[in-house]
């Protein structure tokens, strides 16, 4: 029995890398708002999960714990601590920092140690290296299969409409994944002498060239149109740098998670004059290591990247006594591609996978060539259980004492308690969002519905601030609809009190579960401002709380716009001027805040300035747009009534006129 379990769980760990490699870029669930990234997180957590298991079941078995002292373990455990302290400490969303970021390095920690302290044989690195391969093959395959519409010929679905649709998630995690496992392809075949097996794979290299190229082109400009917008490099670094400004973020970053706060708060101006991503709130930097700068600060960024570096380091000073060169040059290429790749481009959860994986078989390939970098360590309360081997399977005669079986059952039974209370809370985040995605599909077909499944996703998922706001939403929708409704009788009339109560608590508490997130707070900024015809205060709170939002996100001119026009509407036009005003000075090249000026000035009789604001707003006006003749006609009024102020001024001169 003893025996039996022993080999299950050694053979389950050597399976790991390749499950992790070949499933990962190819696994998505239409159960969840999130297919690809959420279900590859949980995949990944799940094979964590039961590589724990497994190793603490090899453990008791054996009477010791075993593992593996590598150039990249410290690293690792530094990286997650990193993340831990910085969630607890730093982030202001703890409970969603703590179950994304943090969760995914600590499972891939966990992963890592499990695997390495129990493999050490080349059919381990050769499983996972076909694995990687054959992933890769088939994302080119498909994304081939998909380019020329075959893919929705076979699997009739609405989300196959998109050209972007890629198991990976999209194009570039795509290309990320398959341009490293194409370059170490390429290495790999040179050195391969079966013709038979050199053949498959120069096939598949065919296959990943072309799959590559399209999907680079997808990458490309359409049309003058990018399909995929990125941060750009300056606005990222500009982030990080401004997060570095203060000791305790230059140290552990914003926390992890945090990124989509951290640019709404700090995003340069500038980005402003860019026409396709000024009104675009990026969640992720313009790489991965910029990301980790500004989330986890330096101690996280250099624990990462070291994690991966010091292994390189390491099997560099000893490649001359690699035995298998090939599985070598295969592994290195690929990783040092993959590093490549933290820099250049905001990778994903497939990318790190993908590092994890081959991490995992460089240290092995270091063990295997009895590298002076690693060693073998095993902790036991009885000196019998250390002279079985860790790679060598039991003998048929095996006998544990109590004292050869304490540390691991200690282990073991803390492994478990901490994975019980991961898999609670975990389990109710993936439920939510099935329930989330249902909701959204009942919405026109069963609304009521669809109503009761948002109510149960928010009510599941309590820390999703978004599950919040959308609530919000729905409860002012019908709190309108009976506050707004002629001749209301006194029942409608208190339920749309109850209705609008109900939307601002599911507001309120959006901001209350993450208060830095600049849409929560424009959540309670329109719930307050709908409802001024029908509350007294509500004008109060809705300028409290869309100056809230603006100190969120202080260079957002949309955000300025909004809250003038508000004060405008409440009688105030001098304060709402100002308002407008620093809107177009944000973004110069917006038309609508030069006719709203000018609508301002032509209501207070000033004609010359209505004028001149309409002019410049007619400069920024879209040719096609239905409203250019209406501005049109709207200057040759105010020029019969202003003919002194005909002269149009610069954009800039007018932006800044008071």
């Amino acid at each position: 029995m003893l025996q039996a379990l022993d080999k299950i769980s050694t053979k389950f760990l050597r399976l790991v890398p390749f499950v992790l490699g070949f499933l990962v870029p190819l696994f998505f669930l239409p159960t969840t708002v999130d297919y690809f990234a959420l279900n590859k997180y949980y995949l990944i957590v799940v094979i964590g999960t039961l590589s724990l298991l497994a190793w603490c079941v090899r453990s008791l078995v054996r009477g010791k714990l075993s593992f593996t002292a590598s150039p990249a373990l410290l690293p690792l455990v530094i990286l997650v601590i990193a993340n831990i302290v910085s969630s607890v400490w730093l982030s202001s969303t703890p409970h969603n920092s703590l179950f994304g970021q943090t969760s995914l390095f600590f499972f891939m920690l966990i992963i890592f140690v499990t695997v390495t302290s129990s493999q050490k044989n080349h059919q381990t690195i050769n499983l996972a290296l076909y694995g990687l391969i054959s992933s890769a093959t088939i994302l080119s395959i498909f994304t081939l299969l998909h380019y020329f519409d075959l893919v929705s010929k076979i699997i009739p679905a609405t989300s196959l409409s998109s050209r972007y649709f890629n198991p990976t998630g999209s194009v570039l995690p795509a290309l990320t994944f398959t341009l490293p496992i194409l370059v170490a392809t390429i290495v790999y075949t040179i050195g391969i002498k079966n013709r038979i097996l050199q053949s498959l794979l120069f096939c598949s290299i065919l296959l990943m060239i072309a799959g590559s190229v399209l999907n680079v082109s997808l990458v490309l400009p359409q049309n003058g149109t990018l399909g995929i917008y990125i941060l750009p490099f300056s606005a990222g670094w500009s982030i990080a740098i401004d997060v570095l400004k203060s000791w305790k973020s230059a140290l552990l970053g914003t926390g992890p998670e945090t990124y989509f706060s951290a640019f709404t708060r700090l995003r340069p101006a500038y980005l402003n004059l860019d026409k396709n991503i000024w009104n675009i709130r990026f969640s992720e930097s313009s790489n991965y290591i910029f990301t980790l700068l500004t989330t986890t600060g330096l101690i996280g960024t250099l624990a990462f990247l070291f994690s991966f570096l010091s292994p390189l380091v390491s099997v560099f000073k000893q490649k001359s006594h690699i035995e298998e060169k090939n599985s070598f040059n295969f592994i290195v290429s690929a990783l040092i591609a993959v590093i490549i790749s933290f820099f250049a481009v905001p990778v994903g959860v497939v990318s790190l996978a993908l590092a994890l994986v081959l991490l995992i078989l460089l240290t092995i390939e270091l063990k295997l060539n009895n590298s002076k970098f690693t060693k073998d360590i095993s902790y036991s309360l009885a000196a019998d259980t250390v002279s079985t081997s860790i790679y060598h399977d039991l003998p048929n005669s095996v006998t544990r004492s109590v004292s050869s079986s304490f540390l691991p059952w200690i282990v073991t039974f803390i492994s478990v308690a901490l994975l019980s209370g991961f898999w609670f809370f975990a389990s109710q985040m993936y439920l939510g969002s099935v329930y989330y995605k249902n909701a959204a599909a009942l919405t026109k077909a069963e609304p009521y519905q669809s109503f009761l499944m948002y109510q149960k996703a928010a009510q599941t998922d309590t820390y999703n601030t978004y599950y919040q706001q959308r609530m919000s939403q729905i409860y002012l929708a019908v709190s309108v609809a009976y506050l707004s409704k002629d001749n209301a009788t006194v029942d409608e009339k208190t339920n749309g009190t109850n209705f609008a109560q109900n939307a601002l608590d599911a507001g309120k508490l959006a901001a209350k579960v993450d208060p830095l997130n600049v849409t929560a707070w424009e959540n309670l900024f329109t719930i307050y401002k709908t409802l001024i015809p029908y509350a007294e205060g509500s004008s109060d709170l809705a300028l409290s709380h869309g100056l809230q939002a603006i100190s969120l996100d202080p260079t957002d001119s949309s955000l300025y716009l909004q809250l003038g026009t508000l004060i405008y509407n409440l009688g105030d036009a001098d304060n709402s001027i100002k308002y407008i005003e620093r809107a177009s000075e944000l973004k110069q090249d917006w038309n609508i805040p030069y006719i709203n000026l000018s609508t301002i000035y032509k209501t207070n009789k000033d004609y010359s300035k209505a004028l001149q604001y309409a002019q410049v707003g007619l400069q920024y006006t879209d040719l096609k747009s239905t409203d250019l003749s209406i501005i049109q006609e709207e200057i040759k009024a105010l020029q019969k009534l202003a003919p002194a102020a005909a002269t149009t001024p610069t954009a800039t001169s007018s932006a800044t006129t008071q």
